[in-house]
């Protein structure tokens, strides 16, 4: 009998532990779906870049970037002694493009666009907010208390780039193609924000502290401020992060208006949903997708997080189980584009449900 007991107990107390480390989705499938959808970016020959030891990928907004962001926060929440082999790739290829900054016209390195001339500005503004981002959040998951030499080049590139007067003062030139949220008329604000999230996220204050970057860093938090009331919603996600993540950026009163004016666009599933975000028409006319998607979702419960609203909040812990509720069985998430209606089985047409996946993890991991 006394044996009996003892088991009884073990079992409960077992049971209650492992109960205690489920998250209530499945981290183990949102790793191999992230990890896939990378290495079928980096398999896509249209992403090339360069030649020969000098071949890297183009970083893509949709896909590479989302996951540089999410993966390191999944890998610890996984306890994954070594990164994977696509976030290592990401890496080298970031690492490699910084340090030949002023080589990347060569054909053996190659910009996304070397043509017309705006473009090659646009391509240049890109890629210096993307890899000072993947550097900076990389140098963060290994712990480091100082910067990388790769990140520090990255950030020199950086304010290199950055307009001193002009429209864009403060701010880059970015890829527009007229699509929508990430490359578009409205981007270069979605890239300054990104900017500021990797100067908050790089370690130690050498960076932030250098007198070369004490104008750079100025001019740029003056133009997430004194654009903010001319962005659509989803830019103000995004300013909310930037500036909870680099403080001074925007007032505690700015902050709570975006707050409250997120909260007001929570779907009744306790979702979001990013055609309401912003005015985005679909190019074919088809309707807009209905019902939450889990990109809107994981970006603004991370934006929200980031800013201090507890996960204790009710509208909070609505939408986090929105997030649990809406896993595929794959591992992943799903977001469809604002721009037109694709097939979500094509390679093109699974390219918002890569950033889904990588911010509703974002959220999930908070």
């Amino acid at each position: 009998m006394t044996r009996l007991l003892s088991i009884t107990l073990f079992l409960a107390l077992t049971s209650r532990a492992v109960l205690a480390d489920d998250p209530g989705w499945n981290r183990e499938a949102a790793a191999k779906a992230l990890d896939a959808r990378a290495q079928a970016w980096f398999d896509y020959s249209e992403a090339d870049l360069g030649t020969g030891e000098t071949k890297t990928t183009c970083v893509s907004c949709h896909t590479l970037v989302p996951y540089a962001l999410a993966r390191p926060a999944l890998r610890k929440a996984l306890g994954e002694s070594n990164p994977p082999a696509q976030q290592s790739r990401l890496l080298s290829n970031s690492r490699l493009r910084a340090k030949h900054w002023n080589d990347l016209a060569d054909a053996k390195f190659g910009l996304i666009y070397d043509s017309p001339e705006q473009k090659r500005k646009e391509s240049l503004g890109t890629e210096a907010v993307f890899h000072a981002a993947i550097l900076a959040f990389q140098d963060r998951a290994e712990g480091r208390t100082n910067p990388s030499d790769e990140t520090r080049a990255a950030f020199t590139n950086l304010w290199s780039r950055q307009h001193t007067e002009g429209p864009l003062k403060g701010a880059w030139d970015w890829l527009n193609f007229g699509l929508e949220p990430w490359e578009s008329k409205h981007a270069p604000y979605f890239g300054a924000s990104l900017a500021a999230v990797a100067l908050a996220t790089v370690p130690g204050d050498s960076i932030a502290n250098d007198e070369s970057a004490r104008e750079p860093i100025a001019r740029l938090k003056s133009f997430l401020k004194e654009r903010l009331p001319d962005q659509n919603l989803y830019n103000q996600a995004w300013a909310l992060w930037a500036s909870a993540a680099l403080k001074g950026t925007l007032s505690e009163s700015e902050q709570k208006g975006i707050i409250e004016r997120l909260l007001a666009r929570q779907e009744a599933d306790g979702g979001w949903r990013l055609a309401t975000l912003g005015n985005y028409v679909r190019s074919d006319g088809s309707e807009q997708r209905k019902g939450s998607d889990a990109y809107a979702t994981g970006l603004v419960l991370h934006a929200l997080h980031v800013a201090g609203v507890p996960k204790s909040d009710p509208r909070i812990a609505k939408g986090l189980a929105w997030l649990k509720q809406n896993q595929t069985p794959a591992g992943g998430w799903i977001a469809e584009s604002v721009n037109q209606k694709r097939d979500p089985e094509t390679h093109v047409g699974k390219f918002m449900s890569d950033a889904a996946t990588a911010f509703a993890v974002l959220a999930l991991t908070d």
